[in-house]
């Protein structure tokens, strides 16, 4: 089964030294090759931007901690579309392996498997690697169709930019690209990088990001490329800006949005390019269509009626996510268990209409109080809950102590004549300070916020450390799993 070439690269991501020496040995008896091994996937993304693999395998466990082998597919597919992938996993469902073909991978072989099987995945692999990375052309048919992959299967705006930058990085091997849009005549350049990505920006990346605005305003092609209904446009260097690419393009809203690359070189075929850009374009427009729709579930099943506000069933789905993250980033994460004081006096004096338009305007408010990265939720009849993450305690109470003085000072319902004041009770916890599970992170912001209203209300509480940690033995769910039971409120007139 061994194949001619000689010069095969391939990283082998697995944490049991013994499966290890026995892939490299199955591997190895298919081509003469060069195997690399890593421990943990998280050291690994760095292997693969510096090295040119014709071949990846991830043995990873879906409801492990670390990357996860499919974050880690994405990443290996935006830096190399050519290298191959093939992922291993103990327990894997149908969904799951649907998911890795969809991105991209090459096989998805669940435990136990025929070791033929294991070794004909890896000749297909590499055989991929050797036909695309010596043909230029059917390279860049490859960069295209896996790009459409990854695009196809996100619902997340963000990340479809995420790949287009990639896409035009490798098309035209430009020295720096980005996404912009306009805002009211302003160049407004967007934020692609992934909520959990920690690395921070090098001064290189940001020295030339600051190139590139300055190139695009010396230019300004933007309102031409609208005006004139153009696709795309390459922009020769002038007296004080570089050589400039611009694709103009729509997604899950009416926006234009611009991808810019910096000192991009001309493809080889004008035609061909064109061809490839009418398919990527067409293929973003299908897919935002599908999160539009998507996103207008999302909103009936996620989002309370009264506030705007997600409810506890997405509640349920973040704590999930965010206790995940920070198992993997060791970065905290807290929550904020907010609760009106004396709620019944203004339902009892001005009616319960009066109370639920307070309620729109208090989850309004805490959307504007908490963070851009954070998110706000109503928890159940005058208790709402915010997740800020990432956060230590001293932001933690910094935030919440905003959005207690706001609340105090706010005159609720003013365009309706009544002025009315509330004012709230906030519980501080943080994961994994004070608890270590999910239903454990709720409880101990609760009863912070329950000692709040004990000793004087309108009052910022921090939740108190337990002597032992709290164990979870939570497994991670989809959105639509149960959701965190709201807890029956103290009898009171709280």
């Amino acid at each position: 089964m061994a194949l001619l070439n000689t010069s095969y690269h391939v990283l082998l991501i697995e944490d049991d030294p013994k499966q290890s020496e026995l892939y490299a040995e199955l591997i190895r008896e298919v081509a003469d090759c060069k195997v690399d091994v890593m421990s943990r996937a998280i050291d690994s993304s760095d292997w693969i931007g510096r090295s040119n693999y014709h071949l990846v395998v991830i043995d990873h466990n879906p409801a492990g901690g670390g990357v996860s082998g499919f974050i880690l597919l994405e990443q290996i597919k935006r830096i190399s579309p050519v290298t191959s992938v093939i992922l291993i996993a103990e327990r894997a469902s149908i969904e799951q392996a649907v998911a890795a073909i969809r991105l991209g991978a090459e096989d998805y072989l669940k435990k136990p498997f025929n070791l033929e099987t294991f070794q004909l995945a890896v000749k297909r692999g590499l055989d991929r690697k050797a036909v695309f990375g010596e043909n230029a052309g059917a390279s860049s048919f490859l960069n295209l169709l896996n790009s459409c992959q990854m695009i196809s299967a996100s619902l997340e705006q963000k990340k479809i930019f995420g790949i287009i930058q990639s896409y035009f990085s490798r098309e035209l091997k430009c020295a720096c690209s980005a996404v912009y849009t306009m805002d009211q005549e302003k160049l407004v350049r967007m934020d692609v990088r992934a909520k959990n990505d920690v690395n921070e920006l090098s001064g290189q990346d940001k020295a030339m990001l600051e190139v590139l605005d300055i190139a695009l305003h010396a230019s300004n092609p933007l309102p031409g490329l609208a005006k004139q209904n153009e696709t795309y446009r390459f922009i020769e260097r002038g007296q004080m800006s570089p050589p400039l690419f611009v694709f103009r393009f729509q997604c899950s809203d009416p926006l234009d949005y611009y991808l810019v690359c910096l000192s991009p070189e001309s493809p080889a075929s004008v035609e061909a390019f064109d061809s490839r850009l009418r398919m990527l374009k067409a293929q973003i427009e299908v897919t935002g269509k599908n999160i539009a729709q998507y996103m207008g579930v999302h909103k009936l099943v996620y989002v309370d009626d009264a506030t705007g506000l997600y409810n506890t069933r997405y509640l349920n789905y973040i704590l999930e996510r965010e206790i995940s993250q920070a198992r993997t980033s060791k970065k905290p994460f807290a929550v904020l268990f907010i609760d009106c004081d004396h709620f019944k006096l203004i339902n009892d004096n001005h009616g319960h209409l009066v109370g639920t338009k307070i309620l729109n305007e208090l989850g309004a408010q805490i959307r504007k109080l908490v963070r851009e990265t954070d998110i706000g939720f109503r928890y159940g009849g005058d208790e709402f809950v915010a997740v800020l993450s990432p956060c230590d305690l001293n932001t933690a109470k910094v935030v919440a102590e905003r959005i207690r003085s706001s609340i105090e000072q706010e005159l609720f319902l003013s365009n309706e004549g009544l002025n009315l004041h509330i004012t709230v009770s906030i519980g501080v916890a943080l994961f994994p300070d004070h608890a270590g599970s999910k239903q454990a992170i709720i409880d101990a912001a609760d009863h912070a916020m329950y000692s709040a209203k004990r000793a004087t209300r309108n009052a910022v509480t921090i939740a108190e450390t337990p002597e032992l940690p709290a164990p979870s033995s939570e497994v991670t769910n989809p959105p639509g799993a149960e959701a965190v039971p709201p807890k029956k409120k103290e009898a009171s007139g709280a």
